[in-house]
């Protein structure tokens, strides 16, 4: 089980050395599945300011509209944002919503405070979590993200394990809005007939289905 987080001047007290914070480097290519008709879309890079909603949402409570904050969800691999959108039906729906798959490279480093040990750091066991904060109820891990966001000013978001596909996911806050570039490296539904092997075997090796 999670516990809550550390006040922000613990966390602050406890400090980042470096190999709790991982440096994402600029040639990497980060993958995001998102809608592009319907209902509360945004655009490929558009960080959502309505929150919290998902995992590490540092949004304030209550619920609502949240100037000033925002939230980005992406991949190391397009099977990692494929698990992550598709997680409640386990469906890859190619149609309901023209979904795309996007893949970006950041225009500079981003700083990001390693919470799953990827980089050989321990910092959530250290400062008294565990590595529950995973997948922990978004209730708990949303309390860890608003005390991360508040007590380390110099982070652009967290890294963290995807839970469905196990492969490295980040999540960036708006500090990170500098780093977007002007145009994405790949953009195409995933209608696309180039998508087709990529989404098939991604499926096939979560256990979803393609519709």
């Amino acid at each position: 089980m999670l516990p809550p987080p550390p006040s922000i001047a613990e966390l602050r007290a406890a400090g980042l050395p470096p190999d709790e914070v991982i440096d994402w480097p600029a040639t990497d290519i980060v993958w995001r599945v998102h809608r592009t008709t319907g209902g509360h879309t945004l655009p490929w890079n558009g960080l959502r300011a309505f929150g919290p909603i998902l995992r590490f949402d540092h949004h304030p409570l209550p619920r609502g509209e949240h100037p000033g904050y925002g939230i980005w969800y992406g991949a190391s691999r397009p099977r990692g944002a494929l698990a992550e959108a598709f997680q409640t039906t386990r469906v890859i729906d190619r149609h309901y919503g023209d979904p795309f798959l996007t893949g970006i490279r950041f225009t500079r480093p981003l700083r990001l405070l390693d919470v799953a040990g990827c980089g050989g750091g321990t910092w959530v066991t250290r400062v008294g979590g565990n590595h529950a904060l995973d997948s922990a109820p978004h209730r708990r891990s949303q309390h860890w993200a608003r005390t991360i966001h508040r007590a380390h000013p110099d982070i652009d978001g967290i890294l963290y394990r995807g839970r469905f596909a196990g492969g490295t996911s980040i999540a960036t806050f708006e500090r990170a809005a500098d780093a977007f570039p002007p145009r994405p490296t790949l953009s195409l539904p995933l209608t696309h007939p180039a998508l087709g092997g990529a989404v098939d075997t991604a499926a096939h090796q979560l256990g979803y289905i393609v519709a």
